[in-house]
């Protein structure tokens, strides 16, 4: 009498199968060259941060990243407008929400990684803080950040930023002392800062 064959366990029949597909697909990939297997799954490609790309002509997924003066908060720089020259981006302290707007017009080149400004911040209050900025661009971390910033005064009226060798010019116009803080700006001030080999800006009193 002939002995009767068990049949394989389907649990043994399980691994047996995912080896054989395991084997199969390494054999399939060592016969393909790099480029079929680029052709057959291409990369997806990160979007670029299309504000830093238009004015410093910067490609990097990373947005503008602004740490907010005398504050815990920072702003993603979200918005260009170009017909006015200037990005703007909101933030959010808790309990303070406002905006920064960083002056394209008046942006400066101080190296391959360094660039200056001047950026205000507005809050909920009627205050409006400008600043002349330093922004450096983080080539590893492929970010565009904010480094350090000087106050200019609140609600001036910008007239200029110029270079000359190491010094930096910052022309604008500041409120009297018998003026309204709601009048236009009639006293004329200049303000001198110099850079350092590092990029750091200090003010010339």
């Amino acid at each position: 009498m002939k002995k009767r064959l068990l049949p394989v366990p389907l649990i043994l029949l399980i691994p047996i199968l995912l080896l054989i597909v395991v084997v199969a697909a390494g054999l399939y990939r060592f016969s393909m060259s790099d480029e079929e297997i680029l052709a057959k799954f291409p990369s997806t490609q990160q979007k670029q941060d299309e504000i830093l790309k238009a004015v410093f002509s910067i490609s990097t997924p990373n947005p503008w990243t602004i740490e907010v003066p005398d504050s815990h908060a920072f702003s993603f720089i979200d918005t260009y407008n170009e017909q006015a020259e200037q990005v703007t981006g909101k933030y959010d302290d808790g309990v303070e929400r406002g905006t920064i707007t960083i002056f394209t017009k008046w942006m400066l080149t101080l190296s391959d990684t360094d660039y200056v400004s001047v950026m205000s911040v507005s809050n909920q209050g009627s205050g409006v803080f400008y600043y002349l900025s330093r922004f450096h661009y983080d080539t590893r971390l492929k970010r565009m950040v904010r480094k350090e910033s000087h106050l200019l005064g609140d609600r001036i009226q910008l007239e200029s930023l110029s270079q000359s060798g190491e010094h930096l010019y910052v022309d604008f116009f500041v409120h009297g002392d018998n003026q309204a803080m709601a009048q236009e700006p009639n006293l004329r001030k200049t303000q001198e800062f110099k850079l350092s080999s590092s990029g750091v800006v200090s003010l010339i009193e």
